[in-house]
């Protein structure tokens, strides 16, 4: 993206938060202690949210740093990572970088007022969310269909298609199990788990609904557990195994195209 679109961009945004930060930094501060100090401000914008949550409000960061055009290809060279370096602390912090974020560097001449630099956030407009894909594998078990692909928001676990109790109609299963006895798929609850994305972040987690035979997730050699009836369930990953009840689901999630980083340079 380049100077131009990256400025008409800044014209539609609606709200922006200039925070400055010399005090705390001596005036010949290097790169590094400039973006250590950036990447605390940062940290200072993440607000509590229900559920245990955290977030972040803005999805745009831009580091505009003022100096002699002479040291601005140092001054790149160093930040040049600026944006995995926000996502890397917003992780750190346990929370979820919002879909679209957006973190740039941008150096420009010395102005009058003698700062150094300035941290800059902004909110994009509200847009459709662009949802991952997860695709779904059975790995045991018998389920209606061994392998399917979703882009719904939210992807219900059970067995039987038709869930039911007493005779009404409880929900409608998204991946169902077969209802026979194996061995296995009969372990599956009617109502055992589901998947949600969060439109905000892309984040998928799975939570388990109250199962008689647990929920968990295989990663790596580990085993984590999926809390019944916890609202903040457990977040999923590309590559992930789905113990459900004694059943195994493979969970592959193509995640969005992130732009690249940008570096603007001042006019």
């Amino acid at each position: 993206m380049d100077v131009t679109t990256f400025t008409a961009l800044g014209r539609d945004l609606q709200t922006r938060l200039r925070t400055f930060l010399d005090a705390p930094v001596a005036p010949d501060a290097t790169p590094l202690e400039i973006a250590q100090a950036a990447l605390d401000d940062v940290e200072r914008q993440v607000q509590p949210a229900s559920a245990g949550r955290r977030v972040f409000p803005f999805t745009r960061v831009t580091l505009r740093v003022w100096a002699p055009e002479e040291s601005w290809p140092s001054i790149e060279a160093v930040l040049a990572d600026f944006e995995p370096r926000v996502r890397a602390r917003l992780a750190e912090v346990r929370c979820d970088a919002p879909a679209g974020l957006r973190a740039a560097l941008c150096c420009e001449p010395p102005g009058d007022e003698g700062r150094r630099f300035v941290v800059e956030y902004e909110r994009a407009p509200a847009t459709p969310a662009t949802l991952p894909r997860l695709r779904a594998t059975v790995l045991r078990g018998a389920a209606v269909e061994q392998a399917l692909t979703f882009t719904e928001g939210t992807i219900l676990i059970g067995r039987v298609a038709d869930a039911s109790a007493e005779g009404s109609l409880v929900r409608r299963n998204h991946l169902a199990f077969l209802d026979v006895r194996d061995g296995v798929t009969e372990t599956v609850g009617r109502v055992h788990a589901r998947v949600r994305v969060d439109p905000a972040t892309g984040a998928c987690r799975v939570y388990d609904e109250g199962s008689h035979n647990g929920t968990a997730i295989l990663r790596q050699g580990d085993v984590i557990a999926v809390a019944r009836r916890d609202p903040r369930g457990v977040r999923l990953r590309h590559g992930d195994q789905l113990q459900i009840g004694r059943a195994l689901v493979q969970i592959d999630i193509d995640e969005p195209v992130a732009p690249a980083p940008t570096i603007q340079r001042g006019e």
